[in-house]
């Protein structure tokens, strides 16, 4: 994959990362209604924040984002809040997903789109990773020669990574179509340092390393 491909695609990821940040921060709104109309078969709690729906919709809301929504194997969410907010016939949708196993979230941004009932994902940042796994990740990183040169080259020895999910659609550009979990070293400010190693947690090794500074040295664009 040359050097400008991988860049659009993780730029793409850190604009929804960015989002997902601020999205994750709020704390859920007040005056949130439980959802009465579950399956009986669905575990998960889910609220709804924002705008009044009402029950057709909210029903319809729920079963088009219980089908889409999918957490890290063997987790299972606990707790759903859906924020809405209305454009015309359709509805912009924020979904925080909540885990008893896993200190961080999940965040999708879907459309619904009224008049069909079809919803579509614009986005997500998937951060609902048991910590166990999460330190495998790193873990798994940081033996890559290539990322831990990187990292000391770039003094990010004292930065805590991130590590998110990335979807088997993604993954396949890079590697093959199955789930990947991308640890990230980031240095914010006038020069940024951005290292990721995509890792194959199945098979516990770095599939592939990307930093800003390599693109950079190639002539490539940030």
């Amino acid at each position: 994959m040359n050097a400008k491909k991988i860049v659009a695609v993780i730029a793409a990821v850190v604009v929804v990362a960015a989002a997902g940040v601020y999205l994750g921060l709020p704390t859920i709104e007040h005056g949130l209604k439980p959802a009465t109309d579950l399956d009986s078969d669905l575990s998960m709690t889910v609220e709804f924040s924002g705008m009044e729906l009402n029950e057709e919709t909210r029903a319809s809301i729920i079963s088009a984002v219980s089908a889409e929504i999918m957490p890290y194997k063997g987790v299972k969410y606990d707790r759903v809040n859906i924020s809405a907010m209305k454009n015309g016939e359709d509805y912009g949708l924020t979904v925080i997903c909540f885990s008893d196993a896993c200190e961080c979230q999940d965040v999708y941004v879907f459309t619904y789109y009224g008049a069909g009932k079809e919803l579509v994902l614009n986005g997500h940042v998937l951060d609902a990773i048991p910590a166990a796994e999460r330190a495998k990740a790193i873990s798994v990183a940081l033996q890559n020669e290539e990322a831990a040169s990187l990292m000391r080259a770039n003094s990010l020895e004292t930065v805590t990574p991130t590590v998110r999910r990335v979807l088997p659609e993604t993954a396949e550009k890079f590697y093959l179509p199955k789930t990947l979990l991308s640890v990230t070293w980031t240095r914010f400010g006038d020069n940024p340092v951005v290292v990721s190693v995509l890792v194959d947690p199945d098979a516990r090794k770095a599939v592939e390393v990307w930093s800003n500074l390599e693109v950079e040295n190639k002539g490539g664009e940030m």
